[in-house]
């Protein structure tokens, strides 16, 4: 009794330990996983919004879900939700666990699995809460009908709410009905063996039915897609099999748990050991699929493409000093962050840099990708092709939902296009927001004073540098249209280093040369190493001597060059040596880069 007693405090103890390591792995670990769900959705406070939402199976559940997802603004808070539903879940499975089989103490930790296995599919940022939501619902539901004693009423109350409970909360009314099944079974009470059988035919034949009744009211929607209901992943054509598994978890670990010995094995000395022994068990499954499906790679770029959205450039090239970015689109990030900063030209090099794709992305077909690399063209003052890439990543949301960040860049672009009455249209959008309603009002008062928006720096400046001209967005002359850009006002710092950072990272150092005298309208104190570096190159192809190079280059860059030299003539495999000493330099990159 006393060993009973002491692993049921463990077994509380472990739900708050549970809770507390989910909080904290997606506040502090995982924190921008959660910003990212936040941007690729817009709950709207309409009743337009609930009912376009709520009208589809499972259609409460995402509204819900999509409601506490708005709160990922902050990512403690998302971290809060998350970790408060996933333990609410592991309380609802051990009470049903209970129910079903007995009370076998030393068995609770296993109600663990299917929210361990959840905590690690969240991972995935393409997994919704919806599915969270909804299994949690119908618990809920489950545990509702425990309450009632009579059996002919219990069993009217379940039959009753597996259609309820699909139109509610979608494909996860399966749960329900497989659990009112394993309820049924085993009991050894007169009449059990036909109300089994009755229950378990009348379920599945109503799980059958209602998606195909369904199919007559929501004719928007394919059967395959009524067959799960709500969007529980972000591609609603596809219907992950690892979420199935994770559904019929929860019953099977019900049948499981019938069958499980009440003492535990009797190998052990104690059920607290045994329950020890559990829960080693449990941490080591945690551990390796946390590993298995945690992207941190993904997690950097989100975390650089955070800090460019909220303009945190010193944390962001401290993130770069802690590790170098490793993927093109964060390296981009980097190079924006060292131009905003007026380090571009100076410490470009001292990074890792991987080609032009490294400064000024491509466009992708894609839904992500365009907002963050639509930023860095916004920042240079390429309006319109910032607008063009929020509206397709927008367009491109396989969900179909809107996106706040996106609506609220595309305001943006438009007052600054001077397009003001299609920016008020996004504007009164944001304004039925929760964390945008805030910026859309007062964006609102400056549609209509011109002063107010020439008093904000930033858009300032960009209506000063935007482009002004027409012409066709081509990938390949990324330069041509730099230098459209810095012809407009050759005062325009950004476009300048961009254009000389694009020839360098290229390696084409012809027109390079030919770009460099428009940087005397540039007010540098000291001219920039990397073109220090680049002009003492060309100067050495025809000179052996920096006697009398017309260009103010340091004794410092001079003296390195001349080494550098020295090791790459004299050595067959330099580049080892070289990587030792001059991987910060342009001469690097030109030689081993490719």
């Amino acid at each position: 009794m006393k060993n009973q007693l002491s692993v049921t405090y463990l077994n509380g103890l472990l739900s708050l330990v549970f809770g507390l390591s989910v909080f904290l792995f997606f506040g502090y670990f995982y924190s921008c996983h959660l910003l990212y769900q936040e941007q690729y959705q817009m709950f709207l406070f309409t009743s337009a919004y609930m009912m376009e939402t709520i009208y589809r199976p499972g259609g409460l559940a995402e509204y819900i879900a999509r409601f506490l997802t708005q709160f990922y603004y902050v990512p403690w808070h998302g971290a809060l939700i998350i970790a408060f539903l996933l333990t609410l879940m592991q309380r609802q499975i051990r009470a049903v666990v209970r129910h079903t089989g007995g009370r076998k103490a030393v068995w609770e930790p296993l109600s663990f699995l299917p929210p361990l296995f959840y905590w690690v599919l969240l991972c995935d940022e393409n997994y919704m809460l919806t599915g969270v939501v909804s299994l949690a619902g119908v618990l809920l539901a489950f545990q509702g009908g425990l309450l009632i004693r009579t059996a002919p009423f219990r069993l009217a109350y379940r039959l009753l709410l597996i259609p309820v409970l699909y139109v509610l909360t979608g494909g996860t009314a399966l749960v329900f009905a497989l659990l009112c099944i394993v309820s049924e079974l085993g009991k050894g009470e007169s009449g059990t063996g036909r109300r089994f059988f009755f229950m378990a035919g009348a379920a599945l034949l109503l799980l059958l039915l209602t998606p195909l009744s369904a199919s007559y009211v929501f004719t928007q929607y394919p059967l395959a897609k009524l067959w799960t209901g709500a969007n529980y992943y972000r591609f609603p054509t596809l219907f992950p099999f690892p979420l199935l598994l994770l559904w019929l978890s929860v019953p099977g670990l019900a049948v499981l748990f019938k069958y499980l010995p009440a003492g535990g094995m009797g190998r052990m000395r104690s059920a607290l050991v045994h329950t020890l022994w559990q829960l080693a068990a449990l941490v080591f499954v945690t551990v390796w699929g946390l590993s298995r499906t945690a992207d941190w790679e993904k997690e950097e770029v989100m975390r650089y493409d955070y800090c460019v959205r909220s303009g945190q450039w010193e944390r962001l090239i401290r993130l770069a000093d802690e590790k170098a970015p490793g993927s093109p689109l964060s390296v981009s990030f980097l190079n924006l962050a060292l131009c905003k900063q007026g380090l571009l030209p100076d410490r470009m090099f001292h990074y890792f840099q991987n080609g032009p794709e490294g400064l000024l992305p491509s466009f992708v077909r894609d839904f992500s990708l365009p907002m963050m690399a639509g930023e860095l063209y916004y920042h240079l003052g390429f309006i319109n092709t910032a607008q063009r890439f929020t509206f397709e990543a927008i367009e491109a949301i396989p969900d179909f939902q809107r996106s706040s960040r996106g609506i609220r860049r595309l305001a943006e672009t438009n007052l600054l296009n001077g397009d003001y009455e299609v920016a008020r249209k996004y504007l009164h959008l944001l304004q039925q927001t929760l964390y945008y309603r805030q910026w859309a009002t007062e964006t609102l008062a400056c549609l209509s004073d011109e002063k107010q928006i020439e008093a904000r720096p930033d858009w300032a400046r960009l209506r000063k540098y935007r482009t002004k001209t027409d012409f066709f967005f081509s990938e390949g002359e990324k330069d041509m249209m730099l230098g459209i850009l810095l012809q407009q006002d050759l005062s325009n710092r950004p476009a300048y280093e961009y254009l000389m950072a694009y020839c360098l990272l290229t390696k084409d150092l012809e027109h390079f040369y030919q770009y460099y005298p428009l940087g005397e309208n540039i007010p540098y104190q000291t001219l920039p190493v990397s073109y220090q570096e680049a002009l003492v190159y060309l100067w050495g192809l025809s000179n052996r001597t920096m006697d009398h190079i017309p260009y103010p280059v340091s004794n410092e860059v001079k003296q390195r060059v001349q080494e550098y030299r020295r090791i790459y003539v004299g050595y067959t495999h330099a580049e080892p040596m070289l990587r030792k000493q001059f991987s910060d330099t342009y001469w690097y990159y030109f030689h081993f880069r490719k």
